[in-house]
């Protein structure tokens, strides 16, 4: 059955206006991104996407992650002492995400407020946060009939994760994973995964799909402007929501943020944090 409130997007037009949406929203992780305009896609789709003009044939991007995977691992060890165990994908895609290989994962954080520093930080026009519903994901894949062969205490697992990463080409879902080492970088950001499925899909859809299986075309927005929706419809029904924040009101929220100690020099370790924080 076709949920209308699947993704849900609002235009917030002031600092209280988006913490009241915003805070205490339990169950949901945050991604903030500096232009509104911008879709979710993995650095590794979005690497496809530039490659090739604009044009993604998802069918190869399996093929081309593997391969980038295999380069990955025979060359770290040049660089880095401790490398995670060789079948251990998850802990191998956190490492080459954290030095800027493309991956299938995308980045988000328990914190609304760090995902909002990210969102307005160097934006030059509106910016968004988009907010997935862990909390409904987690059940769902947990009951979902496609995974039927694997124990309900598996599913959500780091081994279950890296059974996923390694088929690349299972059912279209999303599950939201930390990995087991967290580097200093992810857990002042309060960091975690978000890992299509599907490799060959594009992440929304995937993500889509996550709740109904048999969706053949990506949802629209539904816009929660000028409506009286209640939260409890927005936590039941909806698994992404897209928060929309206007180039006007940047300066108020840096402003709140600040006061939260919510700045480059916490979020990034070292001496670039505290470069970086020059300028906040």
């Amino acid at each position: 059955m076709d949920n209308k409130y699947m993704f849900c997007m609002k235009t917030i037009n002031t600092w209280q206006e988006c913490n009241a949406i915003l805070h205490d929203r339990l169950g949901w992780v945050f991604r903030g991104q500096s232009n509104s305009e911008w879709g979710l896609q993995t650095s590794l789709e979005r690497k496809v996407n530039e490659n090739n003009s604009g044009y993604v044939n998802f069918r190869e991007i399996p093929k081309i992650e593997n391969k980038i995977i295999d380069k990955f691992k025979r060359r770290a060890f040049n660089y880095i002492s401790n490398l995670p165990d060789s079948d251990d994908l998850l802990e191998w895609l956190s490492l080459m995400q954290h030095h800027g290989a493309p991956t299938r994962l995308l980045d988000f954080s328990y914190s609304h407020s760090i995902a909002l520093y990210f969102a307005i930080h160097g934006a030059i026009k509106d910016a968004a946060i988009f907010c997935i519903n862990k909390k409904k994901i987690d059940e769902i894949n947990k009951n979902d009939d496609r995974f039927r062969f694997y124990s309900v205490t598996d599913i959500g697992t780091h081994e279950f994760c890296n059974i996923v990463l390694k088929k690349q080409i299972m059912s279209p879902s999303v599950m939201l994973m930390e990995p087991y080492f967290m580097h200093e970088r992810l857990f002042r950001q309060q960091g975690l995964f978000a890992i299509p499925f599907e490799g060959r899909q594009s992440f929304q859809y995937n993500l889509s799909l996550t709740t109904d299986p048999f969706r053949k075309e990506l949802p629209d927005f539904w816009c929660l402007d000028n409506k009286d929706i209640s939260d409890d419809l927005i936590n039941n029904e909806c698994i992404m929501m897209k928060i929309i924040i206007p180039k006007s009101i940047h300066n108020d929220i840096k402003h709140e943020l600040k006061l939260m100690n919510i700045t480059s020099e916490t979020l990034f370790p070292g001496i670039d944090g505290m470069a970086m924080a020059l300028w906040d």
